[in-house]
Order: C-alpha cells, then structure tokens, then sequence
C-alpha cells in the first residue's frame, strides 16, 4: 500500500528529527563528562616551600642555593633545611649524570659541588655540615680523603629507624682511583652531623685533618 504523506506529516518529521539529535548530543556529553572525572582525577599540589626556608637557603650559596628537603630530619623537635649548589649539567633531584654510584641506594641522588645543613636555632638558622672539596661540620672533617674534591654524587633518604642520611660518593677522580661512599647521619650524643662506619652503625669522631685515620666516637 502505498502511503500517503499530509501536510501534518511534514511538519512533524523535522521536529522529531531535531528531538533526537538533542538527545543523542546530551548523551554524549554526559558520557564524556562521566569518563573526564574517571580518567583525568585532579592531583593535589606539592606544599610549597615557606619563605624563611627559601631565605634560609639562599644564604650559604647566594642565589645558587637550591632547598631540596626540610623538616625535623633529626626528629628532635627542630626544623632543618638541605641546601645544595648542583654540578653544572646535573639533572634534577633523582637523576644523575655519572658513572660512580653509590654503595647503598638512597631515595633521592644528586650531583653537587657544595651542601649545607641549617638548624633553626631559636630565631636564627645556624649550620650543622657543609660539604664542599671536604665534608665538614663544627669539630672537623668527615672524610678520609687526603686530597680536595671538586663534585660529590650525594643521596638523601629518611627513614622511620635510623632519621635522615647522607651519602657521598668522590666524583672527578683520578684515572684508577677507587671511589669511597662517606655515610653522614644525626648523632643524637654529638647534635651534629657525624660520619658512620663501613657498617653504618658507629658514629666516628672527626678528624683534625682531612686523610687523617677514623676513630669511633664511642672509644
């Protein structure tokens, strides 16, 4: 039978028309919608860093000073700061751009050339170690070596037993040169930052002299 369209039927074939398409797009835009909150969830951003803290690492190393960590590392009720200067061409924080590594796997490497330590004591920042060709705090020198160093490969890590630790690794050595891992740590009896053992369970005393021979703090 062949069907007969009116006028009637010519006026509602395009409103109906039009009806669907708004339907299937708000279908699709709910669907879209739905799958952006899914796939895409907003990150919460990283807590900046104070500004006593930015001004407190600016002050060992002028405007090359960079604030890689802070808090109570020593979780004696004290804020501290982590100031480097960075090996030029040295990536961020987690990468590294030698070949010496450390002896242990820290959480975070960098390569540097200075490090300093501050303490907020009172209302002033005072220094617990620095590290430039020797690694150093107030008493003397934490390493053993006899000649300067000109970079360190450093790793930081904190950890629930032990607090924060530092590693550091000679870098630029000379040709058959064996690179030493110097292990720095809090020590709670000291207030300071003093080198461990190969063990990394006794403190050592610092030297008066760099190349000098370790003493355990406890002798």
């Amino acid at each position: 039978m062949r069907r007969v369209w009116t006028q009637s039927n010519r006026r509602a074939e395009p409103a109906a028309l039009a009806a669907l398409l708004l339907a299937a797009a708000l279908t699709g835009a709910c669907a879209s919608s739905t799958d952006s909150g899914r796939t895409a969830p907003q990150q919460p951003a990283p807590p900046a860093i104070p500004e006593d803290v930015q001004s407190a690492a600016r002050a060992p190393f002028g405007t090359e000073g960079e604030a890689l960590a802070y808090g109570d590392f020593a979780a004696a009720g004290g804020r501290q700061v982590l100031v480097v200067h960075r090996l030029a061409g040295a990536g961020p924080a987690g990468s590294a751009a030698s070949t010496a590594a450390p002896a242990q796997k820290p959480e975070t490497t960098v390569d540097v050339i200075r490090v300093s330590i501050l303490m907020r004591d009172g209302g002033n920042w005072m220094e617990a170690f620095h590290a430039d060709q020797h690694l150093t705090n107030r008493r003397g020198y934490l390493d053993r070596a006899g000649t300067p160093v000109s970079a360190w490969r450093m790793g930081y890590e904190k950890t629930p037993d032990s607090g924060f630790r530092l590693e550091f690794t000679a870098l630029n050595l000379p040709p058959g040169s064996k690179p030493v891992t110097v292990r720095v740590a809090w020590n709670p009896k000291s207030k300071e930052y003093d080198s461990l053992d190969a063990a990394g369970t006794r403190f050592l005393e610092p030297l008066p002299t760099p190349g000098g021979r370790a003493v355990r703090a406890d002798k």
